[in-house]
């Protein structure tokens, strides 16, 4: 039997290395969702926990001018890698910046403001998405768009869980066999699942592999606590869909995707 480890956030630098291997380019459902949100291109788009690019690249070769914040200096590395393999014409139309979502000041306002992939869910608490979307309305033009992507919490999402050991692609850098063991557990004082991803590289016969740690817990919250956060900051014209193809959202969709407007003057 596997022994537990106990749970730390580790932040995202450690796993900056395998997340690309882990998450797929945002292509199909989602990035029509996504372009069919911010317009006509070129639009002026800032993405939140911009991570390893995989939403700004897509959005970029589209033809807009995308933005990418992330508090990890080890994701924007391999950001910026990965847009150094784009055209040129491409990726100057690409910008990754270091920063904290809760509190940013860019000096420019955008068309579209995306919060991707569970972005807002991995705040804290309440008073550092209430400053994160304080800071998303101030750096939106009046009529702009922001686009909010979660999941809404169901009984099972407070259950312990435990994924065995799967392997995944090899290293690219190194051609190592890479397997991902994962622990899932809940903390009833801050209503968040919190999740221990451990990824081991394998090494030369007789060696330990290399261990890389990823820990980060969640907001457990519903649709009508973040539709609620979303208006207490005053964003007006709100819709919710419950997938990329716009949706109705119900208790079993994959998804809680919340768009919504800064309010045109």
């Amino acid at each position: 039997m596997t022994t537990e480890p106990p749970f730390a956030e580790t932040g995202y630098d450690q796993a900056a290395r395998v997340y690309d291997l882990e998450y797929p380019d945002c292509t199909g459902d989602e990035l029509e969702f996504l372009t069919v949100s911010a317009g006509p291109a070129p639009a002026r788009i800032l993405e939140l926990a911009t991570g390893t690019g995989r939403v700004a690249l897509a959005l970029a070769r589209l033809g807009h001018h995308v933005t990418g914040l992330d508090i990890s200096e080890g994701m924007l590395a391999r950001a910026r890698a990965n847009r150094a393999m784009l055209d040129p014409e491409t990726a100057v139309r690409v910008t990754f910046t270091h920063g904290d979502m809760t509190r940013f000041h860019l000096g420019t306002r955008f068309d579209v403001v995306v919060a991707a992939f569970n972005a807002l869910l991995l705040l804290p608490d309440a008073g550092a998405r209430a400053s994160c979307l304080a800071a998303s309305f101030e750096h939106l033009r009046p009529g702009g768009r922001l686009v909010v992507d979660v999941f809404a919490a169901n009984p099972i999402d407070r259950t312990p869980d435990h994924e065995t050991v799967q392997f995944l692609e090899r290293d690219p850098a190194s051609n190592r066999l890479i397997t991902r063991e994962r622990f899932y557990t809940y903390d009833p004082e801050t209503d968040r699942g919190q999740s221990l991803l451990i990824y081991r590289l394998q090494a030369n016969a007789g060696e330990p592999p290399e261990e890389l740690r990823l820990g980060y817990s969640l907001a457990l919250m519903s649709r009508d606590q973040l539709v609620d956060e979303v208006r207490a900051a005053g964003f007006a014209d709100l819709e919710t869909h419950g997938d990329y193809r716009r949706g109705s959202w119900s208790p079993e969709s994959p998804n809680l995707i919340l768009c919504a407007r800064r309010r045109a003057r």
